[in-house]
């Protein structure tokens, strides 16, 4: 993998990991993997693992507050 197409997926990661502060926390309480894709944007496979990866990182790390 390339480094501009590593730092492309990094920032995707961000992004995944943002989309968890825009979702009022009784939504996240009812989220599961189906409500998860659904709110996925990207298409390619690659790219939905890592925002995937950010916003369950994100969402792990809030339910350990």
């Amino acid at each position: 993998m390339n480094s501009d197409r590593a730092f492309r997926l990094s920032r995707i990661q961000a992004e995944g990991w943002k989309a968890v502060r825009r979702i009022p926390s009784t939504d996240l309480a009812e989220m599961n993997d189906a409500a998860i894709s659904a709110i996925n944007p990207y298409s390619t496979e690659s790219e939905r693992t890592r925002w995937n990866a950010g916003f369950t990182g994100a969402l792990e790390a809030l339910q350990r507050k």
